[in-house]
This record gives structure tokens, sequence and C-alpha cells, in this order.
């Protein structure tokens, strides 16, 4: 296949599908992407799912979603969530975050195991929380609560992370903040500078290529785009390891699988359910339980295993009912099940 230059590329083009809202459609990010993956000649198929005004939880429960992540055998899925959930779970309890990625990730990897799943940190309010109930969180103190739960919340799971928030407070900073720079003047929404950052973030975190020098700049000036690529590349390229991107590997390394972990039973339960799950090789096993704050709750297993079926049990006599994460490591994969507690 010969495209742009004429330059020989791969006959596979990466298939990202993006779910999220308003954050995600404004400035058309997906084409933004796109265009980036066309000026350095990577054949790209992008897809974007969702409506404004959706969050995370309303594509966990959504067949049209679940429809759309089973149209394909996804190279990556993009998540998108808003700020304000990820950094306060506690005071805002409305559409919850963590049981949404949860099962996301569960639907993802039950129609393709080798698909990777990317959440895109998310960045913080212009003006943080200063005008809610008299709150004196700003930007700062906002991104630093979405920062530290998203990273919990990864590591609880096992997601990828693109740290397109993290990227913006690195731009914010460096220029002093100007007002309704990235952000629109809803302090919300992103600018179009906005889209074209958390574009090169994406990029970076899914290609884990600089996109320095890329020539697509959607009509932004050269020193803003030189600016917005090589903090972008940055935050991603120089801390794979705290956004659990692995370095890339090959696509029969990745379906190697080497665990299985399955759903209890019984579930929805009440008092205890047993876990089964099944080794393939030897390795270091974790098994925990957090709840739907993402906060700890019991560890199950934390020790080597040898090559079996094991069977476990989790006693939640006195925990309120609720959705809980059952969160199996196994050497460095993760696997997860929501179980439902009456």
């Amino acid at each position: 296949m010969l495209i742009g230059t004429g330059r020989l590329v791969s006959q596979d083009p990466c298939e990202i599908l993006l779910i999220g809202s308003s954050y995600f459609n404004f400035n058309n990010l997906a084409g933004i992407i796109e265009n980036l993956a066309n000026s350095s000649d990577k054949p790209i198929y992008i897809e974007m799912c969702g409506q404004n005004g959706m969050f995370l939880a309303d594509h966990a429960d959504s067949p049209t979603t679940e429809a759309k992540i089973n149209e394909r055998d996804w190279d990556f899925v993009v998540l998108q969530s808003v700020g304000v959930l990820v950094a306060y779970p506690d005071s805002f309890t409305h559409h919850p975050v963590y049981p949404a990625l949860v099962t996301l990730c569960d639907k993802v990897s039950s129609n393709c195991a080798t698909t990777k799943v990317q959440f895109c940190l998310p960045f913080a309010f212009e003006d943080g929380m200063t005008w809610y109930n008299n709150w004196t969180d700003t930007y700062e103190d906002m991104q630093v609560h979405i920062y530290d739960t998203t990273l919990q919340y990864s590591d609880e799971i096992g997601f990828q992370i693109s740290p397109v928030g993290w990227a913006w407070y690195g731009v914010l900073d460096s220029l002093d903040y100007p007002l309704h720079y990235l952000h629109l003047s809803d302090w919300n929404h992103p600018s179009l500078r906005g889209s074209y950052l958390m574009a090169c973030a994406i990029y970076a975190s899914i290609f884990q290529e600089s996109t320095l020098g890329n020539s697509f700049t959607s009509g932004l000036p050269q020193d803003e785009v030189e600016l917005f690529q090589r903090i972008a590349t940055d935050t991603v390229l120089d801390h794979l390891d705290r956004w659990n991107i692995s370095p890339l590997v090959s696509v029969r390394e990745e379906q190697d699988i080497q665990f299985h972990l399955f759903q209890n039973v019984p579930n929805p339960f009440s008092g205890e359910t047993q876990i089964s799950y099944i080794m393939e090789t030897k390795l270091h096993v974790n098994i925990s339980v957090y709840d739907s704050s993402g906060r700890f709750i019991s560890e199950l297993v934390n020790l080597e295993q040898d090559p079996g079926t094991y069977k476990i049990s989790f006693d939640a006599t006195g925990l309120s009912p609720g959705t809980y994460t059952c969160r199996m490591k196994a050497g460095n994969r993760f696997r997860s099940v929501a179980m439902i507690c009456q």
C-alpha cells in the first residue's frame, strides 16, 4: 500500500474506537488524530462512539456502545470521563467512574483479548472547584486529585493511561496559566488548542512515538503546535511505566494468555461468594477486592502459585450493598470482574 509521499506502510490500519462525550466531540478530536496519523504515513481507522452529555456510566449500560465495541477487533479503545467525577468520587457519586471502567474493560476484553484500553486522564476545570459550594480547590488542586485517582484506578483495574490532563497541566504551567487558552470560555470544554494537545497525547500513547515535527497543525500557529507536540510527547514517552503502558510487543506475545479469572458465583450475592481462576504458568498472584470508589477492601491472595485451578471465597458480611471489583494481578498483567453485593 502506498500513501502520502509514496512510502511503503503496513497493510493493516491501527483500529481505534473513542468512547466519550462532548470532550471528544468538540473540534472533531477523531479527525485530528486521523490527520496526525496520516501525516506520519500511519494507516488508521478511527471512530467516535458517544453523544454530548453521556457519562462513562451511561456507556457502560448502553447497548449501542456495547454493539460498537463488538463491531471490530479494535487495537485500542480510548475512554473519556468527566474530571470532577474522577477528582472527587466520594463527593460526586452520581455516574460513578470506577465501576463503569471495570464494566467497559470487561466488555472490551470479552470482545477481543488483545485490545488495549486507554483511559484519558481528564483535565481539570479552568477555575478548579472555586465555583462550587464555597470550595477553594484551584485548577492545580483539582488536576492533582485527578492524577492521583487515575493512577490508583489504573493500578487496580489494569488499563493504560493517556495522560491528557497532565499534558494540559504542563502547557498551562509553562505559559503561566493564560485564561481560556486550552479551555473554552465555559471553563470546561476544550478549545481547538486543547483538542489538538489532547490528540497529540493520545497519538503518542497509542503509537509510542513523538509527534514533534508532525506537519498537521489544525490551523494553529507553528510555535504553539511545536509547544503542544513537545510537551505531549515528553509527558507520555518519558514515563511509560507511570501510565501503565508496556513497550510495544508482538501480537503473539499479547495473545499468550497466562491465567484466567472467572466471574464470581453466585453473582449477585449476599454474604459469601466463590471466585475461581486458572494459572497456566507459575507466577506471583495478587487478588484483592475494591469498592466502587476504588478503595481497598480485602486482600484474598498474595503469593507465588503453580499452574492449576484455584477457588477462593470472599465474605462480604458487614459490607454495604453495591458493586465491588475483584482484581487479579499475575506477573505484570491484570484481570478483573465486577461483583454485586445485595
